[in-house]
């Protein structure tokens, strides 16, 4: 088993991912999908919750970094983890400036002059991960990259982190979940090859 899929296990063990073809769920945004994941739940399983905090020591270990920070508030228990076990200052980043007392975005380790790697439980279009970026290279960061728990694998998501030239990666990817999900019997092949064409037509499946 690929790590990518040791993660994505992990996910459906402990219910964070939950995947219903028949009945869709649906996004804020009117999207139906086949997937819903909710990576927050992660945190109340110990032993899945070593896998991942694991799978991103193993990552971040052949990285050259000075802090990590999450970002604000599903990346953050996972940037306190991996900085108590690697050792390392952390800081969260919020999705903007505080509207009262020193109004920062950035709280915790000083990014000036570091190199920072963002962690984010979930990627879709990237959206929020850029934003975090930005805001430690206005704070004067050197170098910052994304590193997610999972990646919906969206084409825009591709787009977005290109276009603003940022280097990002997940452990674990909606490719290594239904791959998992199909030998695992929790998808059909016929469930997953609809599943599969859900992830390449988003804003018009299942409408």
């Amino acid at each position: 088993m690929s790590r990518e899929q040791e993660v994505a296990k992990s996910l459906l063990k402990t219910g964070a991912v939950k995947l219903n073809v028949k009945d869709p769920f649906t996004f804020v945004s009117g999207i139906k999908s086949p997937i819903y994941c909710d990576n927050r739940k992660m945190i109340g399983y110990p032993e899945e919750r070593q896998v991942v905090v694991e799978e991103f020591v193993k990552k971040l270990s052949e990285k050259e970094f000075d802090i990590v920070a999450g970002t604000a508030t599903a990346g953050i228990p996972w940037a306190a983890f991996i900085a108590m076990a690697m050792n390392k200052p952390m800081s969260y980043i919020r999705g903007e400036k505080k509207k009262h007392g020193a109004g920062k975005q950035i709280e915790g380790a000083d990014v000036k002059g570091k190199k920072v790697v963002v962690i984010e439980d979930l990627i879709s279009t990237g959206g929020s991960s850029i934003k975090a970026v930005e805001a430690a290279i206005n704070e004067g960061a050197s170098q910052v990259e994304v590193i997610s728990v999972f990646s919906y694998e969206f084409e825009k998501a591709f787009k977005n982190f290109d276009e603003k030239k940022i280097k990002w990666e997940s452990l674990s990817n909606f490719t290594a979940l239904l791959s998992l999900a199909k030998e695992e019997k929790y998808l059909s092949e016929e469930e997953a090859e609809i599943a599969a064409s859900w992830n390449k037509n988003t804003d018009t499946w299942g409408r």
